[in-house]
This record gives C-alpha cells, sequence and structure tokens, in this order.
C-alpha cells in the first residue's frame, strides 16, 4: 500500500521543491529529479498487486481508491522506468541554459499524473489525474514559450485532449450511473448488467473520444505533430512511451465490459486501422526526423488500437506486447534524433547523410530502434509485428485486414529505413555545425534501451511471464488459452506478411524520390484536418469570432435582456421536461370563482399592460398600483386578512422608496425595434404559464400524508387558540421560526437606524 501511495506522491510532491532547489542546485538539479525518478521506479518495482479504498467524497461515490494489477504494473513500469532514463538523458542535453527548475517541475508532475492514472481504482479519480497530464504536457509543450511552434502545438495539443477528456467525464458519469458505482473493480464485477442498459452505449461512445483524442487516433491524430515542438526529452517520454498510451491504457481497462458490444469491432479496430495507414502514409513524406517520429507513433498506436479492437484474447496479447516493444525503440529513436539534433543542428533530412563515420554509436543506436519498428528479427519488435499479423489475418476482417495491414508495414519499413539508413550513409552533408558524437551520459539512455530490445527479441518468454502474462491477464479478466510468445513459429502467414513488408518497403526505398512525389500528388493540399483547425481556431479563428459574437448578442448591458434570457431559458427547460417526461396537471377540486375575483384579476391584469407600457417613471408606478392594491382586496375576499394587510404595507412602502429613487435615475428608455418587444410579451407570457402549472401541480402533489394537515386543523383552537391555521402555525407552532424572522428584522432595522444617525452626526459635524 505505501509503495503505490509513494510512487504517486514522490514525483508530485518533489516537483514543488524544484523550482526551489534550483536556486541552489542550478545544473546539478537534473542529479535530484534522477534521484527521484529512480526513487519512484524503485517503489513501482516494490509494489504488489493490491486494491484500497481511501474514503473521500463517499456521498457521490468519489473515493481515493487504489487499483494496482498486471496492467496497471505495465504501465507503471514504462512510465517510471523510461521517465528515469529521459532524466538522465536530458541532463546533458538540456544543459544550464535552460530553467530547469520549471523542466524539471512539469516533468515530476507529469510523471505522478501518468502514475496516478494507471493506479487509480475509482474512475473520476482517475479522471483528475487524466486531466492533470494534459495540463502538465501543455507546460511540457509549450516549455519554450517565446517560440510561435512552441505556443501552437501547445495550444492545439490542449484543446483536442480537453475536449475528449469532457466527453469522456460525461461517459464515466453515465457508466458509474447505470452500474450504481465509479468504483472499477464494482463496474467490472457488473459488466453483464452493464451491457443490457441502453445508456451504455452513450457512455461507449464518448469513452472511446477521450481515448481516441488522448492516443492521437485519426482524426485526432493532428496534435502529436506539433507537439515536437517541445524539447526531445519531453517527446521521447510523453509522446512515444508514455501520455500517447493513457488512451490505450483506458482501452484495456475497457475491453472486458465493451469487447463485446456490437460498436467495439467496427469503431475502434476501423479507427486503429484508419489511423496505422494514415500516419505511416504522412510519415514518409516528412523531412523533419521528429515529424516522422511522430507520424510513425500515430502509426504505430493505431496499430495497438486496432488489436484490441479486433476483440479476441490472442489480438489483446500482441497488442500489450507491442504497446510494451514500441515505448523500447520509440523512446530510443527520440533520443537519438534529439542527439543528431543537438550534434549537428539540424533535423533536416536532405541535409543528414553520412553521419555514421562521426556519429558511429549512433548510427547503431538508430539501426537497432528502426529495425526493431520496422519488425527485423531477432529484436522485440519482429515478435509483436508477427503477433500483430496473426492476429488480424485470423480476425473477422479476414483477407481484406491481411493485405492492409501489410500494405501500412511496407509503409513503416520505408520511414524506419528513412530513419536508421538513409541519414547515416553515403557522403557527410553539410550540417550548421560539425558533427561528433555525443556524450557518454547522453548515449548511456538509449544504449540501456537497445540492450531491452535485443534481449526481449532474443529471449521473449523473459517479459512474457514478468510483464505481458500478467498484464494480458487483467485486460482480459477470465481464463484464456493463448500462444506463448516464441522467436519462432515456423512458416506461417504472418512470416510471408512480414516478408512481403520488409521486401516490399526496400523496394520502394530504392526508387524514394517517386514514391515520394507519387505521394504528395495524391495527398490534399489545401483542404486537410490541420486547415480545419486553424480555420476554427488559429488564424481565422472562426470559433472566437462566434463566441465574441455570441457574447455581444448577449451582453448588452440592459437588465432587460439579461431577465429575458434567463426567464426565456427556465421556461423552455420547464416546458421541455414537462413535454418529454409527459408530465401532466392532475385532475383538481378548486374552490368556485366569483364576479368580484374575476373584476380584480382583469385589473390587475390590466394594471401589469398600462406598467410594461408607461413612457414614465410616474405612470409607471400609478400602474404597477394597480396590480398590488387590488391584489390585496383579492386576499380579503379569500378570507386571509392577515395577507391583505401585509400586501398593503409592501404595496405602500414599495411606491414610497419608487417615489424615492426613480428621480435619481436615468428617464425610460424604449427598445427601438419592436420585435424585442415582441419577444419581452412571449417571455412574459411563458413565465406566467409557469407560474400558474407550477401552481396548479403543486396543488395536486400530497408529499405528506394528509394526517399533518388535518392535525393542524383539529388542534389549532385547542392548542393555539386561533381559528386561522396559518396564523396559529406561524405564532405558535413555528414560534421559533417566527421569532427569528422577527430577530432578523429588528436587527436590520437597527443597523437602518445606525447609519442614518451617523450620517447626521456627520453632516452636523458630530453633533447629534
Amino acid at each position: 500500500m505505501e509503495q503505490a501511495l509513494g510512487a504517486v506522491a514522490l514525483p508530485l510532491v518533489a516537483a514543488f521543491l524544484m523550482p526551489v532547489l534550483y536556486r541552489w542546485l542550478r545544473w546539478r538539479l537534473g542529479l535530484a529529479a534522477l534521484a527521484v525518478a529512480a526513487a519512484t521506479f524503485i517503489l513501482v518495482i516494490l509494489t504488489p498487486n493490491m486494491s484500497l479504498v481511501i474514503p473521500w467524497v463517499s456521498q457521490l461515490g468519489i473515493d481515493l481508491s487504489i487499483h494496482v494489477d498486471g496492467w496497471s504494473r505495465l504501465f507503471a513500469l514504462l512510465i517510471a522506468g523510461i521517465g528515469t532514463l529521459v532524466v538522465l538523458y536530458s541532463i546533458p542535453y538540456l544543459g544550464s541554459r535552460e530553467d530547469l527548475g520549471k523542466f524539471y517541475a512539469y516533468l515530476l508532475i507529469f510523471m505522478g499524473a501518468m502514475l496516478g492514472v494507471v493506479y487509480a481504482g475509482n474512475v473520476m479519480l482517475l479522471y483528475v489525474f487524466w486531466e492533470l497530464t494534459s495540463i502538465s504536457s501543455f507546460l511540457l509543450i509549450g516549455f519554450w514559450n517565446t517560440r510561435d511552434d512552441a505556443q501552437y502545438g501547445a495550444l492545439k495539443a490542449i484543446l483536442i485532449t480537453f475536449g475528449g477528456g469532457l466527453a469522456m467525464l460525461g461517459g464515466l458519469a453515465i457508466l458509474g450511473t447505470v452500474g450504481g458505482t465509479f468504483e472499477l473493480s464494482g463496474l467490472l464485477a457488473n459488466r453483464t448488467e452493464l451491457l443490457a442498459q441502453p445508456l451504455t452505449t452513450v457512455a461507449l461512445v464518448l469513452l472511446l473520444i477521450g481515448a481516441f483524442t488522448k492516443s492521437a487516433q485519426f482524426p485526432f491524430h493532428i496534435w502529436l505533430p506539433d507537439a515536437m515542438a517541445a524539447p526531445t526529452p519531453v517527446s521521447a517520454y510523453l509522446h512515444s512511451a508514455t501520455m500517447v498510451k493513457a488512451g490505450l491504457f483506458l482501452i484495456g481497462r475497457l475491453w472486458p465490459i465493451f469487447h463485446v458490444h456490437p460498436l467495439w469491432v467496427p469503431v475502434v479496430a476501423t479507427v486503429g486501422m484508419v489511423t496505422m495507414v494514415v500516419g505511416s502514409f504522412l510519415a514518409i513524406q516528412k523531412t523533419d526526423l521528429k515529424a516522422v517520429l511522430a507520424l510513425s507513433t500515430v502509426s504505430q498506436l493505431g496499430l495497438i488500437m486496432w488489436l484490441f479492437g479486433l476483440a479476441t484474447p490472442e489480438a489483446a496479447q500482441a497488442g500489450t506486447f507491442h504497446l510494451l516493444n514500441h515505448s523500447t525503440f520509440k523512446a530510443l529513436l527520440f533520443m537519438v534524433v534529439g542527439i543528431v539534433d543537438h550534434q549537428t543542428g539540424t533535423r533536416e533530412i536532405p541535409l543528414l547523410s553520412g553521419l555514421r563515420r562521426a556519429m558511429p554509436v549512433s548510427a547503431a543506436l538508430a539501426m537497432v530502434g528502426a529495425a526493431s519498428m520496422a519488425g527485423v528479427p531477432l529484436l522485440n519488435g519482429f515478435l509483436s509485428k508477427e503477433m500483430f499479423l496473426t492476429a488480424v489475418n485470423n480476425s473477422s476482417m479476414g483477407l481484406a485486414g491481411a493485405v492492409v495491414a501489410t500494405g501500412a508495414s511496407l509503409f513503416t519499413t520505408l520511414y524506419c529505413l528513412m530513419l536508421g539508413h538513409k541519414i547515416w550513409f553515403g557522403e557527410p552533408g553539410e550540417t550548421p555545425d560539425e558533427p561528433k558524437e555525443g556524450s557518454r551520459t547522453i548515449l548511456v539512455p538509449p544504449l540501456i534501451l537497445a540492450v531491452i530490445i535485443v534481449a526481449v527479441g532474443v529471449f521473449p518468454a523473459l517479459a512474457e511471464s514478468a510483464v505481458v502474462g500478467p498484464a494480458v491477464a487483467a485486460v482480459l479478466q477470465a481464463p484464456a488459452e493463448l500462444p506463448h510468445i516464441a522467436l519462432w513459429h515456423g512458416f506461417t502467414p504472418a512470416l510471408l506478411m512480414t516478408a512481403l513488408a520488409l521486401g516490399g518497403g526496400l523496394l520502394a526505398y530504392t526508387a524514394l524520390p517517386g514514391v515520394l512525389a507519387a505521394c504528395r500528388r495524391v495527398t490534399p493540399q489545401r483542404y486537410h484536418l490541420n486547415a480545419l483547425y486553424d480555420f476554427l481556431w488559429w488564424k481565422n479563428q472562426a470559433v472566437e469570432k462566434a463566441a465574441k459574437w455570441i457574447t455581444n448578442r448577449q451582453m448588452t448591458g440592459y437588465l432587460r435582456d439579461y431577465l429575458v434570457y434567463t426567464l426565456g431559458a427556465t421556461a423552455l427547460l420547464f416546458f421541455g421536461t414537462m413535454l418529454v417526461k409527459g408530465v401532466r396537471i392532475p385532475a383538481l377540486n378548486l374552490s368556485p370563482v366569483g364576479p368580484w375575483e374575476f373584476l380584480l384579476a382583469a385589473i390587475i391584469a390590466v394594471g401589469a399592460v398600462f406598467t410594461a407600457r408607461a413612457r414614465t417613471r410616474l405612470a409607471a408606478i400609478a400602474s404597477i398600483s394597480l396590480v398590488g392594491m387590488p391584489l390585496s382586496v383579492l386576499f380579503g375576499l379569500l378570507r386571509a386578512p392577515d395577507l391583505a394587510l401585509t400586501q398593503v404595507v409592501v404595496e405602500s412602502v414599495t411606491v414610497v422608496l419608487f417615489l424615492l429613487v426613480f428621480p435619481h435615475l436615468r428617464q425610460i428608455t424604449l427598445y427601438p425595434r419592436r420585435r424585442s418587444t415582441n419577444v419581452n410579451v412571449l417571455v412574459a407570457l411563458a413565465v406566467g404559464a409557469l407560474g400558474t402549472v407550477v401552481t396548479l401541480l403543486a396543488n395536486g402533489a400530497r408529499l405528506f400524508p394528509p394526517q399533518v394537515a388535518e392535525w393542524f386543523l383539529r388542534n389549532s383552537m385547542e392548542l393555539g387558540g386561533g381559528n386561522n391555521v396559518v396564523n396559529v402555525i406561524l405564532v405558535d407552532f413555528r414560534g421559533f421560526d417566527t421569532m427569528g424572522e422577527i430577530t432578523v428584522l429588528t436587527v436590520a432595522g437597527l443597523a437602518v437606524y445606525m447609519l442614518i444617525r451617523l450620517r447626521k452626526q456627520q453632516a452636523g459635524g458630530g453633533k447629534s
């Protein structure tokens, strides 16, 4: 228990200390952050499978729950392990020229938030940490906040991921309400009953939107390439190994509940397949190394999403294994690209070639990472790529799915050759800085990742027993006969598909200029998703302009307009709810209405109309008296003399106050447009109808048993000494309430009296 709590709390607490420690440690602050990350990694390793509930907002079903199983352990190891390597890598990469206090604070907040996401046992607690990852990633992407590309990328990322997060919140709220609990264990236990509820489909759609936006699935993938404006350590951590995997983590958590839902396979698998194809197709067209890696990440995330969307245990196993492998080889490649940028001053592929002579270690590391991503044998990526192709070939997609998977893998091979061969071989190019190998410190993290890639590729059973197997079991939540991960499964269709992808990619690489020209001809140049985003949010700012137009229409500065919006919306909601719910006014047993009541009601209506149409304040005051005074007479006719007397007093005092205040105000201004007056009339009629309907509904409702009213009628004279039941209730049965009200009025009156005396004393020079 302590290990799990410590793993989440340690980086969050340390984050707030980083800016303070920076004053004393300066460039050595990275060592302190490294110690925090390493300690967090140790705590993650020591954390056993467990469930813990700490009461928080129990009335709403929201508690500080921790749930650790194989699925969360896999992610926690990636978050803390790769996070430690990234912090080590950032020390020589950033040096002392950056605001390290701010950088490490943001990075540790993100680490703690991600661990909170994967350890959360309550879905609402998961959402809190989920949004904290969006906030911290926004700060990290915009770390170089004076650059336009950083501002653009950070804003795009937070708008898309926050929008998805709001959709996800709606889905979680529906899921918890329908399931009767927000605890993950309770939802998993009641998954059969959940699927029988019609609102579950709505919850699924909203939750998938949240997962797709976070994991950069099509059409929400556009934020990830622009997030590359962040420093390379951020890209290696957030956008390859952790943040973009949060959506996949949610998919894995939802898999036991929703994988049998009719929408799961067509939506999740199709979105994953399209994302893989689009990402790989766009990646080969980029000339910036980080842009190639960003879009290759989109493609690989689509691959994993596709696997989980197939809804078979074998596909879930392949998706889990490839998730692990992708985190290792993609983090390695980001680090190597960062070294290239750091040592040459550029990331543009046309300017880079022949770097292996000056940077032999980096070249070897890049080849290992690129070969693993392409699916070359003896590396971990080959194993999970084979499992992917097998799962797709055996799925309901059949031959069509196999063809698409092979074609997308061919594009994968092509951009992997660009990363692992093009910039390293050939004649040296002209770069802004003279190329040279990176320092030993900056090479250690990618070297460790390369060792893991080779070790898992040669000895996959170790990864299967230690990490992958327990994670798959946690996803499936049911026993399943799964094939063991092995280096060789014989001559299978998947092996043929791999050979076609590798051979076809190598062949396309030999004719790369022609292939790129053909791809660019079919790529939209004007009308695409980024252009739509720019139109809505950045260049044209259509959303902001629309918001300003709406605001200007609403915020007019006139109270009458605000009343129209508020009261009109209230009436619409009220009558709309009645219509949807089928509410009807019950049968009523009302007293007969005589001619005097009709006459007084007509006078009140005439007074209201004259008040609304008055052109001077004096006329308005006189007209409003036609509303109040007849109302007091009506109370008298209905045998309520106390109410009649109260109404007379209130009416008299109100008229006096109006006469005192109105001379100090501007003259009445009428609406210049007839349309506004008509709207006012409609809203007034709607509010009047609302009041009438509410009164009739209240008169027909019986919230309490009739014995209560009968008791008051029977005991009013005997216990209270009065025939007026209302007065007896106020004075005797609820005497303390009435005394409290009188006390409040007395205190208010004394306060007003003291203010008047104080003003007189000030006016008289202090003499009373």
